[in-house]
Formats: C-alpha cells, sequence, structure tokens
C-alpha cells in the first residue's frame, strides 16, 4: 500500500527554530523531514550537512520534490508550482530529471496533486480544509472572518473576539470538530495520540482561546492558512524570496534518509544540532528513556537540540536532571505555532 503525505507543510514555527539554534556556519544537522519547510530552513545557516529524517516515504517523496523546485526553477515559478497552477505540470516535467526514479514514479501517480498544489495535500491540510469549507461557514461569515484577521488595536481585536467571535456556536463546533477523536480519525495518525490523557479539545480550544483574542493572530501566517487556505501576511520562512537563494546554494548538503530518526544519531555524524519536531509526545516514558540514553552516548558536549510539546510533556532536561540545560525559556510568546504547549531548547552538558 502506498503511504500518504500526513503533512504538506510543517506546522513548527521555523522563525522560532532558527533564533533558538543560533547556528554558525558549518554545523552538522540532524532534521526530522516531514514536509522539508524547516529542514529547508535550516540549510540557510550554511550547514557542513544535513540529514532530514522521515519513516514515512511519502513525506521523503514530497521533500525530494520540493527541493528540486528550489534547484530548477526560479523563486515566482517555484512559488507557483508549490500552490498549483496552470503551469505546475510543466514545471514538473523539468523537475523530473532531478528525482530519483521512485520518486518521480510517485508523482507520476499523483499528477491531480501536482496541479492542485503540492503543499495542500497533506491529511492534516485536508482536514484544516474541512474545517474552513464546512464547519467555520457554519458559525461565522467571511467577512467576519476578515475582521478576526485584520490588522487593529489589540484592544480593539479582544473586543471583537470576545463580543462577537467567542459564540457558544464557535466553542461547541469547534470542541466537537477538535475533539481527540474526530482529530485521530481525519487530522493526525491515531497512534499519535496514545500518551495523551487530556481532554483535547478543550486543550486546543484553550490555545487557540488566547491566540485569537491577542494581535498576535494578525500576522500568524499559520492561522490564515487555517481560516483562508492561504499562508499571509508572509510567507513560511523557506518560501520568502531573501531566503530563495541562500537555501539554493546549500541544497547539495541535505542528504535525505528513510527510518526512524534514532538510527541516524551516531558518533560518526557527530551531529551538533538536531530538530526533533514534536516526536517525543508520541513515546511512552520508557521509549523515551531508550531515546535518551542514545543521545547521551553519542552526541557531543554542548550538542543542541530543539523540540515542540503539544499535549504530553516530554522534556529532557526535566526527567534527567543535570544532562540537559534549557536555553531561550523567552522564546515560546514568539511562537506562531499557537497550538503547541511549550517550544524547548537544550544544551547537552
Amino acid at each position: 500500500m502506498t503511504e500518504k503525505i500526513k503533512y504538506a507543510n510543517c506546522w513548527e514555527d521555523a522563525d522560532l527554530l532558527l533564533l533558538a539554534a543560533q547556528l554558525t556556519k558549518g554545523s552538522n544537522i540532524l532534521s526530522i523531514a516531514s514536509a522539508g519547510d524547516n529542514s529547508f530552513a535550516l540549510l540557510s545557516t550554511t550547514p557542513n550537512k544535513l540529514y532530514a529524517v522521515d519513516m514515512n516515504i511519502a513525506q521523503l517523496h514530497l521533500c525530494e520534490l520540493k527541493a528540486a523546485a528550489f534547484s530548477e526553477l526560479n523563486y515566482d515559478e517555484m512559488i507557483a508550482f508549490l500552490n498549483g497552477s496552470n503551469q505546475s505540470r510543466d514545471y514538473f516535467e523539468s523537475l523530473k530529471k532531478q528525482l530519483t526514479p521512485a520518486c518521480k514514479n510517485y508523482w507520476e501517480d499523483h499528477l491531480n496533486v501536482i496541479q492542485t498544489g503540492v503543499i495542500h495535500s497533506g491529511k492534516f491540510e485536508t482536514y484544516f480544509r474541512v474545517f474552513r469549507n464546512y464547519i467555520l461557514p457554519c458559525i461565522h461569515s467571511r467577512k467576519q472572518t476578515e475582521y478576526l484577521l485584520l490588522q487593529k488595536s489589540k484592544e480593539k481585536q479582544y473586543a471583537y473576539y470576545q463580543k462577537e467571535w467567542n459564540s457558544w456556536r464557535w466553542e461547541l463546533l469547534f470542541k466537537l470538530f477538535f475533539s481527540k477523536f474526530i482529530l485521530g480519525r481525519f487530522g493526525r495518525t491515531k497512534e499519535y495520540l496514545n500518551q495523551v490523557n487530556i481532554p483535547v479539545s478543550d486543550f486546543i480550544y484553550s490555545q487557540a482561546d488566547a491566540q485569537l483574542q491577542s494581535e498576535n493572530c494578525q500576522d500568524n501566517y499559520f492561522l490564515h492558512y487555517i481560516f483562508t487556505g492561504q499562508f499571509k501576511p508572509q510567507l513560511p520562512f523557506y518560501l520568502r524570496k531573501e531566503n530563495f537563494e541562500p537555501i539554493r546554494q546549500n541544497l547539495h548538503v541535505l542528504t535525505l534518509k528513510h527510518g526512524y530518526v534514532h538510527e541516524y544519531i551516531n558518533q560518526e555524524n557527530d551531529f551538533n544540532y538536531c530538530n526533533f519536531s514534536n516526536i517525543f509526545e508520541y513515546m511512552s516514558i520508557p521509549v523515551f528513556t531508550e531515546f535518551h540514553q542514545i543521545m547521551q552516548k553519542n552526541l557531543p558536549h554542548k550538542a543542541k537540540i530543539s523540540y515542540w510539546n503539544l499535549m504530553v510533556d516530554r522534556v529532557f532536561s526535566e526527567h534527567f536532571q543535570g544532562e540537559y540545560v534549557q536555553c531561550n525559556h523567552e522564546l515560546r510568546q514568539h511562537d506562531k505555532g499557537f497550538f503547541y504547549k511549550r517550544f524547548v531548547t537544550e544544551s547537552k552538558q
């Protein structure tokens, strides 16, 4: 059975990742591949090598296709190709020579996705599209949604949210759609929620509640995508024009790896920075402990790791005190991934 793309975009804030990492030229980086976005962002730091690892081969085919678009297209063509346009299939023809046979065959079997835009093709993006097209219109009009996201003072944002937006209908349908059952069945992988022992819908509602009544939501491109289907008022880091050439020039150090990320943590690779996305919240405590032992054995002294917790607390410096030290505590307030509970960057001691 052909694996499917779960995430067509990375839903973690690359700006925050780079700010926390403070990487210098020549780093050895290990990164969860996912949709590739944050691994491409890390390429802008001019690393010595970067391994992007994923256990889902479809995610790696997506990363490979995006890398080929960086390599073969100019900036405007790449944006049009990833979003989907009348020329997307023609662009794909020009990219084929850059793709491995397996990747080329995968996308030739999914030309409809090429046409409609690969950044809209994941299971998670489809989940948001259903929310945007079928749930949100039952609660608020398009004009009301536009006003919610419109630039205004924090006082006006708060007042509008409290008086006009946060109705009983909004809370009821939001919590229903983002319940553990619906999210696990149609949004994320059901097994990813096995370690979650809190009311999922209440947690997500609380995170959205805090974001939507603050002026931060007006500039949050993740939130704009969820509500409108487009990244506004700016694009994710890897798609911004000023980052196109720095990423393109460093594509040669990117290596896509299929498998579990711990299989590539060894002393030979000597990774001094790791982007672990939010993989630890999927792990039981025994598996989390085993992962810690692999890092203790193989990561060099002072290596940095970054990751997110969504609904499950998994923090190395709290579980294994004295072996990791947290840095950049104050950065969480800048996280555009408002649904996450915590962003952590730690240094191995």
